[in-house]
């Protein structure tokens, strides 16, 4: 985080840097309690009470403590030191053109050097990993559990479904589940967990890293696309919205002539 435009103190960039760390950590577990969620309403056995009154504060104090822990790990683990300044000094400058009094940082250092010189795995920059890895591996197997069985879900539905139109409607949901799914674990869980991982097997993965901050923006907006264009519905509303933006005309329906004569004689 640059500190040339910042009109407060080091310390509270860092408490900032710390609390947008902290927002990474609600992510996966939001995004677990989202697939909880949906396969309580598939289930249709009376779980989304557990949704409602009382138990509704619990869900929202989860996320809370998830983005916490992400903040305690960057504040108390990864934050300025000496080593590491020197360590990623070089680095900065070449990448960002910023000197490291100019900016504040999050960073995990697996392997400082001693007094001399020799790299030595630091324990507690280890269990900071451990603790990371939990907090990703359990919303991570959340969702593939609850995913898996939303999918099993559908397709008993899809089996046993009472019309065409709601057989139809079901195997596109079916569709936009799997799609749903494969969107966090590639545009979240893997780069994140490359991006964690990497330094501790000596992996630089230099530019790459950037990659990990597009595709965690991109997320949530690309999360409701399947929805949109899968479901055939939701699809007609949006194509329906876009025509009557660019103010386009729906189609008139025009019958040749031979119909309109089979249609007068018929009124004869």
């Amino acid at each position: 985080m640059s500190l040339k435009e910042w009109p407060f103190s080091e310390g509270l960039a860092q408490i900032v840097l710390s609390t947008l760390c902290g927002c990474g950590g609600v992510t996966p577990v939001l995004i677990a309690i989202h697939f909880i969620y949906r396969f309580f309403a598939l289930e249709r056995k009376g779980n989304l009470k557990y949704f409602k009154g009382k138990y509704l504060i619990a869900w929202f104090i989860i996320p809370i403590l998830g983005g916490f822990n992400w903040f305690h790990l960057s504040w108390f683990y990864y934050r300025r030191n000496e080593k590491t300044t020197e360590y990623i000094r070089q680095t900065v400058l070449e990448n960002f053109g910023l000197h490291m009094n100019e900016t504040v940082y999050s960073a995990a250092f697996f392997y400082p050097p001693d007094d001399n010189g020799v790299p030595h795995l630091d324990m507690k920059i280890l269990q900071s990993y451990i603790i990371l890895s939990f907090s990703l591996a359990i919303p991570f197997n959340i969702m593939i559990f609850t995913g898996f069985m939303s999918h099993s879900k559908i397709k008993k539905l899809i089996e046993h479904g009472e019309c065409e139109y709601t057989k139809r409607l079901q195997l596109q949901l079916h569709k936009a589940l799997v799609v749903q799914t494969f969107l966090p674990i590639f545009l979240f869980f893997l780069p994140m967990g490359a991006l964690f991982t990497a330094p501790l097997f000596h992996v630089d993965i230099g530019s790459w890293s950037y990659l990990t901050t597009y595709l965690y923006a991109l997320y949530p907006a690309v999360d409701p696309l399947p929805i949109m264009f899968i479901v055939e519905e939701y699809r007609k509303a949006f194509y329906e919205l876009f025509d009557f933006c660019l103010c386009t005309p729906p189609p008139t329906k025009v019958e040749d002539a031979s119909s309109m004569y089979r249609n007068s004689e018929a009124a004869l």
